[in-house]
């Protein structure tokens, strides 16, 4: 399982091309030459959130046989969703789903931060980063949902954000401004009762262009009468936090457990995802996951139908606003 347990574009031309012109790319280990002062950026950004940003609809499909089934209920789709439990597959972009797809990408991948500061995948990543397509945004994420493995002693929290610091070194060294450092953690660091502070996850200097967010709706994950939850009411919060330090933001999970509703609920997400100015929604729906498997042909359609009124226009590029 590929998570863990733990839960239109602005008719105005000028916040697009303000955005264009502030877009600004850092080094790991601190920043690189800018068109404008990075708090200058952040906070135009922060005006134009909900004006400016072209909202990107999709669904998990990390396999061809799963895009092929995807495609048929939803449509061409402008972005998908892709999980690797080792280091991400080097044809992606060729024969994997995106070569397939040519669509924009959230993308994340699970190698041990030991093994990232040794450097010996430094080879692999670099391949990676380098042949990745020119054309299309990849929020690319270093161990989605990272929260669990801190806790359990997997791995360190200081050992964590330097591998990510490495990563992002190496990924701009491809000098390809569509790839996006991408921290996913879920929606549940915000609770007060969770223990975290989600802040802490964020490494120093820059590293991170842009917060992901899973969220899902009241009961779903623990499978405790799940209902479709209005969308303000589990994704407002994490929009408001990742405001907060002017960072763009998406949302990389968020499912319902429950046919009753769904349909409705799902389009008033996506236009709430539209109106919240995040960069993109990929709906979480594999084969048989308890979290709500879209299974009936109402959902199927209104999913479908809120990706072709999203369209496939090229979602605003992220900042590296983090502190």
């Amino acid at each position: 399982m590929p998570r863990s347990r733990w839960f239109a574009v602005s008719a105005a031309l000028v916040p697009l091309l303000a955005t264009a012109v502030i877009y600004v790319t850092y080094t790991a280990g601190g920043g690189g030459p800018t068109a404008a002062h990075p708090a200058t950026a952040c906070a135009a950004q922060r005006r134009a959130a909900g004006s400016s940003v072209h909202t990107l609809l999709g669904v998990d499909a990390t396999h061809p046989a799963r895009l092929a089934t995807v495609t048929a209920e939803f449509g061409h789709l402008p972005i998908i969703r892709v999980y690797y439990d080792g280091l991400p597959d080097p044809n992606l972009w060729t024969t994997g789903v995106q070569g397939i797809n040519k669509s924009a990408v959230v993308v994340s991948f699970r190698v041990p931060p030991a093994a990232i500061l040794s450097g010996v995948d430094d080879a692999a990543l670099l391949h990676f980063f380098g042949t990745a397509p020119a054309g299309y945004p990849v929020y690319y994420s270093y161990y989605h949902e990272p929260e669990l493995f801190i806790s359990g002693g997997r791995f360190t929290l200081t050992a964590y954000k330097a591998a990510w610091a490495h990563i992002v070194a190496l990924a701009d060294a491809a000098h390809n401004p569509g790839l996006r450092s991408t921290l996913i953690l879920t929606a549940w660091d915000l609770d007060p009762r969770s223990g975290v502070s989600w802040k802490d996850f964020l490494p120093s200097g820059r590293v991170i262009s842009t917060l992901g967010w899973d969220a899902y709706p009241a009961g779903t994950v623990r499978d405790q009468n799940p209902r479709p939850t209005p969308p303000a009411g589990f994704m407002g919060p994490e929009v408001t936090a990742s405001r907060s330090l002017g960072l763009p933001f998406g949302f990389a999970e968020f499912a319902l457990a429950t046919q009753a509703g769904r349909a409705e609920w799902l389009t008033e997400v996506a236009r709430y995802l539209q109106r919240s100015g995040a960069l993109f929604g990929t709906l979480f729906d594999p084969p048989g996951a308890r979290w709500g498997e879209l299974n009936d042909a109402a959902s199927i359609e209104a999913w479908r139908n809120a990706v072709a009124r999203a369209g496939h226009g090229a979602a605003s590029p992220g900042l590296r606003c983090a502190p």
